[in-house]
């Protein structure tokens, strides 16, 4: 089950919800959640293109961590800049690690790293799970 959430915050800051199964194919619906979500509130294209990426790296990194479960998403903005957010209910918390060349994976935070200001990862207010975010440079 697929969950699309469109509001605006009390102090009409706006957000974009969806809620997924972490399933690989989840990837390509994140990535568009955020290049509708940016467009529309008139982010320049680099900016939309580099949010995408981002969140593609956050994602794949909720699949990985709890196959088969459902993850959330939330896109909004702070600050004038992109904040994108994932939880999803695995209590291991990801950790940076370094990828020979020719691996296939492994990279995800490091580019989240490389092109966002701010990236962390706290656990959720509820108890179950995390928050994996990251907080774009404009």
């Amino acid at each position: 089950m697929n969950d699309q959430d469109l509001t605006s915050s009390p102090l009409g800051i706006p957000e974009v919800r969806l809620t997924l199964l972490a399933e690989p194919s989840s990837v390509v619906l994140a990535r568009e959640l955020v290049r509708y979500a940016l467009g529309d509130w008139g982010c320049g294209r680099d900016l939309v293109n580099d949010s995408m990426l981002v969140m593609s790296e956050i994602v794949t990194n909720a699949v990985a961590a709890a196959r088969g479960h459902h993850i959330r998403l939330r896109c909004t903005m702070q600050d004038q800049a992109p904040l994108l957010e994932c939880w999803d209910p695995s209590p291991a918390l990801p950790a940076p690690r370094a990828a020979p060349e020719t691996a296939e994976n492994g990279r995800g935070l490091t580019i989240v790293a490389a092109y966002a200001k701010e990236a962390g990862v706290r656990r959720s207010a509820t108890g179950k799970g995390k928050i994996v975010w990251a907080l774009m440079a404009t």
